[in-house]
């Protein structure tokens, strides 16, 4: 089956035909909007994708994936976290069996997709991820699960970002608890500034946001592709899932090499900084000192003068160890390929200059600073509105019963049940209380 790219363009080693093409198997369950715009991307490269969601328009935006579950009774979770979690309990019996899917239990890997932001997508992330481990076997003693997360750019609006709290501190505390493993962030303010120039000289129409999603798909498809490639002195499969089920949050990284850049030691620090910059994952981590785990992987055209020669790697090893320096084991590779070039939406390998290639990947403990400010603010924020709530109870309040027996019309502002029950039409039927839980257990 001929893969639908899209935007997508592929780096032309994903075409060889070798008799050794066995990809990991992932899966995603792409949730709310973002989830499922993410996981359209995932499918057009043949990954398994079940893309939930309460908002039919949404789903009914989707290019490529196949199998959607629709949440009955709702129609969008308007960005409140209380309606997607209700959404996601009244269909409890849909999202089991989407955790009991045999694409999600035969997969190497499963990632739950979701925004931070909205209702659906950041209610259903920690409940998804919290029961993935009944379904799941561990990969050497590891959660064999994780998540891909957007998280709000600054210039979003407070009660997103507040939404966006909610869901990434479930999330840490299921990493803290080691019951989690990688979670890859998208940071939208570095999405939109990283694309701000890429678009300006370009006739065709690309979001940012779609950028991302297309980026991010062939980041992840490359680097499991790559692990499949013969070599002396191979990255393979079992590396790759262990970095990715190592519980903290990934970095994702790529950039070239050319043949006429010289590389000196100081250089190849940059390299590595610069890969890591230039992918659409968050990066302002401190790789130094929270970095627990991750990977370096080269591959280079064939040729008897190579771009990076087996010294060259050594000492890009030994950079690599010194910027994550925490991680005691970082995982490494070295992959000479003959067949070169990019793959564009026309599925045809477009010949370029050959370069080498360096894919990088860290997981680390902590949150990468930019987001870990923006919480710190919302908190802060928090509290201040609280304090000023507490000083107007403090001021004199209007009685207000003395004006019961004046008739005005009255506005209404919100629906509720009236408390008295002088107006009770229903006072002769049982009520129904809505349970408020934070318990994640389906």
């Amino acid at each position: 089956m001929e893969m639908n790219l899209g935007f997508i363009t592929l780096e032309g080693f994903m075409k060889r035909n070798d008799g050794n093409n066995r990809k990991l198997k992932f899966c995603f369950i792409a949730c709310g909007q973002y989830g499922g715009r993410q996981g359209d991307e995932m499918a057009r490269l043949q990954h398994d994708v079940i893309a939930i969601n309460t908002s039919e328009s949404d789903l009914s935006d989707l290019k490529v994936v196949q199998k959607i579950v629709k949440l009955d009774g709702y129609n969008g979770a308007i960005k409140d976290i209380e309606r997607g979690q209700a959404a996601i309990r009244d269909n409890r019996d849909k999202v089991i069996g989407v955790l009991q899917a045999p694409e999600v239990v035969e997969a190497d890997f499963v990632f739950v997709i979701a925004g931070m932001g909205g209702g659906t997508g950041n209610a259903a992330a920690p409940m998804l991820l919290n029961n993935l481990s009944r379904v799941r076997r561990p990969f050497n003693g590891k959660p064999s699960f994780g998540a891909i997360v957007s998280v709000p750019g600054a210039w979003e609006k407070r009660g997103i970002k507040k939404n966006a709290s909610w869901g990434l501190s479930h999330i840490h505390e299921l990493i803290e608890n080691n019951a989690c493993g990688s979670v890859t962030i998208i940071d939208n303010d570095k999405l939109y500034q990283m694309t701000e120039s890429i678009f300006s000289d370009t006739e065709t129409k690309l979001e940012w946001t779609d950028y991302g999603n297309s980026k991010l798909a062939a980041l992840l498809t490359e680097i499991a592709f790559l692990t499949t490639l013969p070599s002396g002195k191979t990255f393979d499969e079992d590396e790759l899932l262990d970095v990715l089920s190592t519980p903290g949050y990934l970095s994702l990284g790529k950039c070239y090499i050319h043949e006429d850049e010289p590389l000196e030691v100081n250089n190849l620090s940059q390299i590595i900084e610069k890969s890591f910059r230039e992918s659409p994952t968050a990066s302002d981590y401190d790789y130094e000192l929270d970095s627990v785990n991750g990977f370096i992987a080269v591959i280079h055209p064939k040729s008897k003068n190579p771009i990076i020669s087996d010294s060259d790697f050594r000492v890009l090893e030994e950079r690599f160890g010194k910027f994550a320096a925490n991680a005691e084991k970082p995982h490494s590779g070295l992959i000479e390929n003959s067949q070169w070039g990019i793959i564009t939406s026309r599925n045809k390998i477009v010949e370029e200059k050959p370069k080498a290639i360096l894919y990088t990947g860290i997981v680390t403990q902590q949150l990468p600073l930019r987001i870990a400010k923006m919480l710190e603010e919302i908190e802060q924020e928090e509290r201040e509105l609280e304090n000023k709530r507490n000083e107007r109870n403090n001021r004199p309040v209007v009685d207000l019963s003395a004006f019961k027996n004046i008739h005005k019309k009255e506005s209404q502002t919100a629906v509720k049940t009236l408390v008295n029950d002088d107006f009770d039409l229903f006072s002769d039927q049982p009520k129904e209380k809505l349970k408020r839980s934070d318990d994640f257990d389906l």
